[in-house]
């Protein structure tokens, strides 16, 4: 093989691509946070799902960023071939053919390795956009409670719990909404594939025994009553509600935590009967806007 110009420009074409969007992509974000700015300054009420919408961006940007890796070691690793074919035409040393050889091989193999990591995290980025597509689904519900009176709140994040999917405000009560979506995989014992059954304990899905769902709704619900009822200096009761989209539940007995289908989450909450007074909904409801109102515009 020789080594002319016509080689060493087929070479370097493979890198033009991937370097210009590089160059674009940082031109572009360092050139934009210098000139814009927001057209005000007042931030906003989190909408439903945020923190799954940031932790999709950000697994996107990583997917994005493994395959670019991935194209610079295997483009790195394409040199090495090259150069391991000029040295065995060239009867080179065999220590140089043999580190040429080394190179090729860690780099073909770190690019392969990094394929790999793009697509487990293209996979967790399907699961987070269902979850995503499940708050989304709950709060178009839940908003459709406004003409009885209702305030809702989404994504309350709280270093304890994590985040609170949804709350939902009003006289006739305080409630903790924890959206659950989940997909039909076939199901085992004849069980129709479109059933959950609640026990009280867990969720009985056609192909698993969810044993979490249930205790981290009465655990939110429960963190949000002493918060809501420290900052009032009166007591408020927080029931816990989870809603599976998509799912029809059969429950077996009357249980502290509800569990239904989002389409019936609207008829439940109209159904409550008066819990509150006015000046307590509002006083909740001052404190849970201070809490969630952490968007920048």
């Amino acid at each position: 093989m020789k080594l002319d110009s016509a080689t060493i420009s087929i070479v370097l074409a493979s890198f033009v691509p991937l370097l210009v969007f590089l160059g674009a992509w940082f031109i572009e974000r360092r050139g934009a946070s210098h000139r814009e700015k927001p057209p005000q300054q007042e931030k906003l009420l989190r909408p439903a799902g945020h923190s799954l919408g940031i932790r999709l961006e950000n697994l996107q940007d990583r997917v994005l960023s493994e395959l670019l890796l991935a194209c610079v070691l295997c483009s790195a690793g394409g040199v090495c071939a090259l150069t391991l074919g000029l040295f065995l035409g060239h009867n080179f040393p065999a220590a140089w053919s043999a580190l040429a050889l080394v190179l090729f091989a860690a780099l073909a193999g770190l690019g392969a390795w990094r394929v790999l990591l793009a697509f487990r995290n293209l996979e967790e980025a399907r699961n987070v956009r269902l979850g995503l597509r499940g708050e989304q689904a709950v709060a178009e519900v839940l908003h459709e409670t406004a003409d009885a009176g209702y305030r809702i709140f989404h994504d309350l994040v709280e270093k304890q719990i994590g985040n609170i999917d949804h709350i939902v405000v009003g006289s006739r009560g305080v409630f903790v909404i924890e959206s659950k979506a989940r997909r039909r995989r076939g199901t085992r014992n004849a069980k129709p594939e479109h059933v959950v059954t609640y026990d009280g304990k867990g969720l009985e899905f056609p192909c698993w025994y969810d044993t979490e769902t249930i205790p981290q709704a009465e655990h939110n619900a429960r963190w949000l009553g002493e918060f809501l009822s420290k900052r009032t200096a009166e007591p408020i009761t927080v029931e816990a509600v989870v809603a599976i989209p998509g799912w029809y539940v059969e429950t077996k007995g009357n249980f502290p935590v509800k569990v239904m289908n989002a389409a019936y989450l609207a008829k439940f909450l109209r159904g409550q009967s008066q819990k509150l007074a006015v000046a307590q909904v509002q006083r909740i409801v001052a404190l849970l806007d201070d809490k969630c109102r952490d968007v920048e515009f």
